[in-house]
């Protein structure tokens, strides 16, 4: 769909005009702030667009022989998953044969959208702490989930960028602020208005001692873990394990352009107790960035309708 350019003197202004001329399901796809001149203020430019229709594929004709259950099985290794998960999936689907392997795909594609996890709680008003180790995005992520809660809700909003043990250096979240309008603020002085969303961003980390100290200082806090999708299955898990400490409610998953096996996300959905909340590929800001469903992740190694 094309891109639509909206000229606006704040980020309420910014909403009102996408809804306006959209709808509310058009998608932020940039956001830059111009410079004032003279006595005029700055104002934001917001690139939006309508998502792209979902495109149906025609049924695909193969001639094949029934296949081996190892084949569909050696296929979701192959993709990502682990083999405690690929044996629940084969004994979900049952033992009655499929005529092709087109069908046997089709047939793992709905068990795993059914062992999806649907406890994911709503979003509330904060505080809303992201963790993560170093390295894994938070602040990018942090800086996508405002402009789409900003942009796109008309969302209030408050964040505060905190040092740890270490200091906090991710200036882009204070920049990213005075585009959208929304305070960032370096000190903890008081509590969070109740009627905005508030974010609290901290310099990444895992160790116990200072995971410990934040869950004291925010015990009601929700909690969101903050994973690189590059890394190997086995460290996404023990890092899980580091933060459950907290107490934890959804998974976040960066770095999506440098891993084309997002079958490895089913391990984190079927082997753990916290459910996805958000998908986000690449550094551009908004970017992309979308709500953890199975079907787009299906959609990446199962392109089966």
């Amino acid at each position: 769909m094309p891109l639509e350019t909206f000229i606006a003197e704040s980020a309420v202004d910014a909403v009102t005009q996408i809804r306006h001329k959209l709808g509310p399901a058009a998608v932020v796809v940039n956001v830059r702030q111009l410079p004032g001149r003279l006595w005029r203020k700055p104002q934001i430019e917001v690139q939006a667009q309508l998502p792209e229709p979902a495109e149906v594929a025609p049924p695909v004709e193969v001639a094949e022989p029934v296949v081996e259950r190892r084949g569909v099985g050696a296929y979701l290794r192959d993709v990502g998953l682990l083999p405690l998960h690929v044996e629940r999936v084969l004994q979900e689907m049952g033992s009655a044969p499929a005529a092709t392997f087109t069908e046997e795909l089709r047939r793992a594609r709905g068990t795993l959208q059914r062992l999806w996890p649907t406890r994911r709680a709503p979003v509330a008003t904060g505080p809303h702490l992201l963790v993560g180790a170093p390295g894994v995005g938070k602040t990018t992520v942090l800086c996508k989930w405002l402009t789409q809660a900003v942009l796109l809700d008309g969302a209030a909003a408050r964040v505060w960028r905190l040092d740890g043990r270490t200091a906090n250096t991710a200036e882009l979240l204070s920049v990213h602020g005075d585009v959208l309008g929304v305070p960032v603020e370096r000190a903890w002085r008081e509590e969070p208005v109740a009627e905005s969303l508030t974010w609290i961003d901290l310099p990444g980390t895992t160790t116990a001692a200072e995971l410990a100290e934040w869950r004291s200082r925010w015990p009601d806090a929700q909690v969101h873990v903050v994973l690189n999708a590059a890394y190997e299955t086995s460290l996404l898990l023990a890092q899980v394990r580091q933060f459950a400490a907290l107490p934890v409610q959804d998974l976040i998953v960066t770095h999506l352009d440098e891993e084309p096996r997002w079958g490895k996300l089913w391990n984190l959905a079927l082997g753990t107790s916290y459910p996805l909340r958000f998908l986000s590929a690449g550094k551009n800001i908004p970017g992309e960035f979308w709500d953890a469903t199975p079907e787009r992740l299906l959609e990446r190694n199962f392109p089966l309708k």
